[in-house]
């Protein structure tokens, strides 16, 4: 072929012919053979030769990259009806002679068109489609470089998705990881919502630009994803006429927008969305790929994530029927255990014990009476003062409590074996069941020492009346270094102020 193959802008009717053998360079600068007057084009940006019926595609370290075909490319190649993008200009191969010839390509905005601004496709998260294309000569290095950056962005992301155990853990570590690996200045989770009309909400945003990280997506491109099962792109979303009347993208000046699905092997659960507001923070379809591959592990994390929230709301409420029972065999301790649990994790709280101590704390309030089971009837419902060996017996709950949940292999319930087996010890070491004194007893049991007292004598017994709150709250200051820890009954005494101590309606 010699003489008709030539490049021109596409969409409109500037071109330049091709010849074997000639090399052309294009850019911004004066000197370039074809001078491109678009400020995301480098001064001088690629170069293209012609060898036979390809083109010799070569990128001039430039700022925005060279993409054939929305490749990258640092050395690639070029056949008839290949595209090739420099900036947001979009050169067209095409067979035979040039129309009228220009050197000198028009201003964008002017009658030339850009690349189609949105692009959507189907990803494979497991494969990238750019690993499976064939390295021309001098280019296996920079594939090899891209492929480890997109390997090592993976593992790093999948540790961060594995320690996360929460949503917000996990909306933090993917929206980090994207704003770490891609030219994306802000980036959102998005949620698809369980309720019966469908629809998708903002879960977490982050921006890596000042002021608030909260930020308006374009629910057009999320809706596309989530409906149709695709991922998109957008180059120029400015340029596009289906983003013309969003105020989403044009008000807030986005430049380039990416938007994925967040998915399982079998569902689709929401998507992430991406966007960049300067023109030097273009996407490429590589950038895509990559995004759709965390858009697959976080959707796998996200299910998990959502698993285990289940389980532990099934443990809680079977931990919540195990407590009903137990305080059932006692008529005079109804609801005694979930008292405890409430005034405990209040108690916790006022300390600065983190939300996952607390959670512990209130899990063990629920089940430091569980070693009752073993107790007999006859011993537990006695309706008199207990003996010297029936109180020996009743001693022994706390430690039956901590073998039965010993049996329980779960992180959480390990957790609260503590409060259950020693929130009948004191502060002098004159507890029980093994006489431990100070801070030798666990945080834990101390706080449910307190609680357990507290509600024990403000609520009515066969061999008693229950006792005034405010009389109660003073016993617990006198006890302080003595039976109870002296930092918890100070507590105590402030929510007792504060009228935070008890709930209105709590049951004598």
């Amino acid at each position: 072929m010699d003489g008709l193959l030539h490049v021109l802008v596409r969409g409109s009717n500037r071109s330049i012919d091709l010849r074997e053998g000639v090399r052309v360079s294009a850019g911004r600068a004066g000197d370039c053979d074809i001078l491109i007057e678009d400020q995301s084009v480098s001064r001088h940006h690629m170069t293209l030769h012609r060898r036979g019926d390809e083109i010799e595609v070569t990128d001039l370290e430039s700022a925005n990259g060279t993409f054939v075909n929305e490749r990258p490319v640092q050395t690639g190649w070029a056949r008839a009806g290949d595209l090739i993008r420099l900036g947001t200009t979009v050169l067209e191969v095409r067979e035979g002679a040039a129309g009228p010839r220009t050197a000198r390509l028009p201003k964008m905005g002017g009658d030339a068109s850009t690349i189609e601004s949105v692009i959507s496709r189907r990803i494979e998260p497991s494969r990238f489609d750019w690993l499976s294309a064939v390295p021309t000569a001098g280019a296996e290095l920079v594939l090899l470089q891209r492929a480890q950056r997109h390997l090592e962005t993976l593992h790093h992301v999948s540790e961060l998705l594995a320690a996360a155990r929460d949503l917000q853990g996990l909306s933090d570590a993917t929206l980090r990881a994207i704003l770490e690996v891609t030219a994306a200045d802000r980036t959102a989770l998005v949620l698809r919502r369980a309720d019966p009309d469908g629809g998708a909400e903002v879960a977490a945003a982050r921006s890596r630009l000042p002021g608030p990280a909260d930020f308006t997506v374009s629910r057009t491109l999320v809706a596309e994803v989530i409906d149709k099962g695709i991922s998109i792109f957008a180059h120029d979303a400015a340029a596009d006429e289906r983003f013309s009347a969003g105020h989403s993208v044009i008000g807030q000046h986005v430049r380039s927008v990416m938007c994925v699905q967040l998915r399982t092997t079998d569902q689709v659960l929401g998507a992430i969305y991406a966007d960049s507001l300067s023109g030097a923070g273009r996407f490429t379809d590589a950038d895509l790929e990559l995004l759709a591959a965390i858009g697959n592990q976080a959707g796998v994390a996200l299910h998990r994530v959502r698993l285990l929230s289940e389980l532990e709301r099934l443990l809680f409420d079977t931990i919540r029927a195990i407590a009903a029972t137990i305080d059932a065999k006692d008529g005079y301790t109804h609801r005694h255990s979930e008292r405890v649990a409430a005034l405990s994790k209040r108690i916790a709280a006022e300390l600065g014990l983190a939300e996952d101590e607390q959670e512990t704390v209130e899990l063990s309030a629920l089940l430091h009476d569980v070693g009752k089971i073993a107790v007999p009837d006859s011993i537990l419902n006695k309706p008199e003062r207990l003996t010297a060996d029936e109180y020996a017996e009743m001693k022994k709950h706390p430690l039956h409590g901590a073998r039965i949940l010993a049996n329980i292999q779960s992180a959480a319930v390990k957790a609260v074996v503590p409060g259950v087996q020693y929130h009948h010890e004191r502060w002098d070491g004159s507890g029980y069941p093994e006489g431990l004194a100070a801070e030798e007893i666990p945080l834990i049991a101390r706080v449910l020492g307190v609680s357990d007292f507290l509600d024990a004598l403000t609520s009515v017994r066969a061999y008693r009346d229950a006792m005034p709150v405010n009389v109660v709250v003073d016993l617990i200051k006198q006890k302080a270094g003595t039976h109870f820890d002296p930092a918890v009954a100070d507590v105590v005494a402030r929510l007792h102020d504060r009228g935070e101590l008890l709930p209105e309606d709590r049951d004598a």
